[in-house]
């Protein structure tokens, strides 16, 4: 199937100031996020096509354009009017890094930053339909309000991300894959010892598994009869992440 870009735009909040953005050496010490709207169509064979629509964040910091869509990261879900007038969960709490993706199960609603009759310009989705899909990624510690255009001041459509640090370091020391038993090995270690570890795919983000806590900071997992997953990321519970290519043996 052939995927076709129909339509793209860009907007930059905040507006882009070179001058103002610029350190020592041209570096870029401010942060902007860029909302790049793209809606897409697959085309099959029978010439039907499905249109998705997507929204993604970037930030550019520090002179370098870094993607947020890392596998490192969690994407939570809301759903837009699963319920009613509301937003499933309303209220949700996420590390820096992540990104919360709204899903549209009904139309007529949107996702815009602020409170009803006082939106702040950080993201707008503008009113969508039923199976529309929009995400933005958090940078920044915070509690970032929402609300629905037209059903927020009326409803109290309204909904809130708390943005917090991660408070654990997570690091892979071991991620070994034996070809003839198709068994991956997993060991990492925590600065917390009381954190919940999951291993996933960092590839594709297939998680395959929560790590065993041996305690004092250590933690390890055996997943047997799996492809060689090439590179894999250890996800905690308290927003500590990290990733290693897979040695095969």
């Amino acid at each position: 199937m052939e995927l076709v870009f129909q339509e793209r735009c860009r907007s930059v909040w905040p507006p882009f100031n070179p001058s103002a953005a610029r350190g020592k050496n041209g570096i870029v010490t401010k942060s902007y996020l860029h909302l790049e709207t793209r809606r897409l169509s697959t085309r099959t064979r029978g010439g039907e096509y499905m249109k998705h629509h997507i929204k993604s964040a970037f930030v550019v910091c520090c002179g370098a354009i870094i993607s947020l869509l890392s596998s490192r990261a969690d994407t939570i879900q809301v759903q837009v009017g699963a319920n009613g007038l509301k937003f499933t969960p309303q209220d949700v709490t996420i590390h820096v890094g992540d990104t919360v993706q709204w899903t549209w199960a009904a139309s007529g609603h949107s996702s815009t930053s602020g409170t009803p009759g006082n939106p702040d310009g950080l993201w707008d989705s503008g009113i969508q339909n039923s199976g529309f899909v929009f995400s933005v990624t958090f940078t920044t510690e915070g509690t970032f309000h929402y609300f629905c255009t037209p059903h927020g001041l009326c409803c109290g459509m309204v909904g809130s991300v708390t943005v917090t640090e991660a408070t654990d370091t997570v690091q892979i020391t071991r991620a070994q894959y034996t070809t003839s038993t198709s068994q991956l090995t997993v060991q990492a270690t925590d600065t917390s010892d009381t954190a919940t570890l999951t291993v996933s795919v960092t590839r594709t983000g297939e998680i395959l598994g929560t790590m065993m806590n041996r305690g004092g900071g250590n933690y390890t997992a055996r997943f047997t009869g799996i492809a060689n997953p090439r590179s894999i990321t250890v996800t905690s519970n308290l927003g500590g992440s990290d990733s290693a290519r897979v040695r095969a043996r």
